[in-house]
């Protein structure tokens, strides 16, 4: 269940954010390996969950409280992350890491599209403004080129497609559910869906597969909880503004990997970044699913 907290809400998305982008790294490190991308996704998936049950035997929740009252959103949900999921692999593998983590969280900038399908609302003008103003942040720090139109572009723009359908469904399952079983079904449905690719591809890991398997799958467990936590305490909209620090961390890491140096324009689309993001969250009215719990049915 749900409880505004706005100051929480922004500790547990910049949390959620930095895992990201340590999740990013890992998967780049071991995809450069030579792992399947099938088989990261699938060991994401089953080690977090294997992670989780000693989180959720200790916390003893009775099994009705598991019990969800919007499966079809739970369901939604599990397809729209898993194809998230898939195209960030494949931009990782291809762009290098602070670009293909900046075109995966764009995410705001379709949540207009999914909120005029789906609730029919519009947005206010400030609200476009703050968009604006942030995909211009994304853009001065990743210095569109030619790689902006490649295939490996495109799929990262459709990871941010996928994502955002993945965060409507978890603010608004967090309305009925909470965290735990939110991030249950999450695992429950999405570990059968993912074996069947792996399977089809599969690749015995080294031993350094498998500490990197490990490391992915604990690493995606911390960034679905804290993800959800984030979720729980503030509108959807303000979260997924503040996600868009993962660009920061992401370019920290890819300076340590070697791979990129932030010069005086990164610096800038990192002040319009925040400044897209402050203008998002500090006004009363956001663009998000209206809060009525009729949309659930």
């Amino acid at each position: 269940m749900r409880s505004e907290n706005l100051k929480l809400a922004i500790t547990y998305a910049i949390l959620a954010a930095f895992f990201y982008a340590v999740l990013g790294t890992l998967m780049k490190i071991t995809e450069q390996a030579g792992t399947p991308n099938e088989t990261l996704v699938f060991f994401r998936q089953l080690i977090g969950f294997f992670a989780f049950m000693p989180i959720l035997l200790y916390d003893k929740k009775p099994v009705k409280a598991l019990k969800t009252k919007a499966l079809h959103l739970h369901v939604i949900r599990v397809v729209a992350s898993l194809c998230a999921m898939y195209c960030l692999v494949f931009a990782l593998k291809y762009l290098p890491l602070v670009d293909a983590l900046l075109l995966t969280y764009t995410r705001p900038l379709f949540l207009p599209i999914i909120v005029f399908f789906w609730f029919r609302k519009k947005w206010s003008k400030r609200t476009f403004l703050g968009i604006v103003i942030g995909f211009l942040g994304v853009a001065l720090i990743l210095k569109p080129d030619k790689k902006m139109f490649d295939i490996a572009a495109l799929v990262g723009l459709a990871s941010a497609l996928f994502g955002s359908i993945s965060f409507t469904c978890i603010r608004k399952l967090t309305k009925v559910d909470h965290t735990y079983t939110i991030l249950l079904y999450y695992l429950i449905l999405s570990i059968p869906v993912a074996l069947v690719p792996m399977l089809i591809h599969w690749k015995t890991p080294t031993q350094f597969d498998w500490i990197m398997l490990v490391m992915i799958g604990l690493c995606g467990l911390i960034y679905q909880l804290t993800l959800t936590k984030a979720y729980q305490h503030a509108k959807a909209f303000q979260v997924s503004s503040i996600l868009y620090s993962t660009v920061v961390f992401g370019a920290l890491f890819d300076f340590w990997l070697g791979d990129f140096s932030l010069d005086y324009l990164g610096f800038t689309g990192i002040a319009c970044i925040i400044a897209g993001t402050i203008i998002t969250i500090t006004q009363k009215n956001t663009p998000f699913p209206p809060e009525s719990s009729r949309h659930l049915s």
